[in-house]
């Protein structure tokens, strides 16, 4: 990823572009919808973030990957000691980082699509 591209329509092709993988990802980890996209949407909003330090899609995938099984991981731990701790809660989102029009272009994408 280019920073050409520091722009939210940049953000907006990313997450369209890796969404629907990592989401199923992140589904195959947790058994619970609402917390998958959770994952997902908070794995993109941090690759976003640290775009300038990874190179290439290689990169991206691995970063997301990795990143997604990691919080799955916390988040199933978390369970176990709190089993009734509700859906997982991200400790970064997109909402500060985008325009409301896209964010909301998003939010509709996700409770449509998936």
């Amino acid at each position: 990823m280019t920073d050409q591209e520091g722009s939210s329509e940049a953000f907006k092709a990313l997450f369209f572009q890796y969404y629907a993988t990592f989401f199923a990802f992140a589904r195959s980890l947790v058994d619970d919808k609402v917390s998958a996209q959770q994952l997902t949407m908070e794995a993109l909003s941090i690759l976003w973030i640290k775009r300038s330090d990874l190179i290439g899609d290689v990169n991206n995938r691995a970063f997301l990957y990795s990143t997604i099984r990691n919080n799955a991981l916390n988040y199933l731990k978390h369970l176990q000691r709190v089993p009734d701790a509700g859906a997982y809660m991200p400790d970064k989102t997109m909402d500060t980082m985008l325009p409301e029009e896209i964010l909301q272009e998003i939010k509709d994408y996700v409770a449509r699509e998936i």
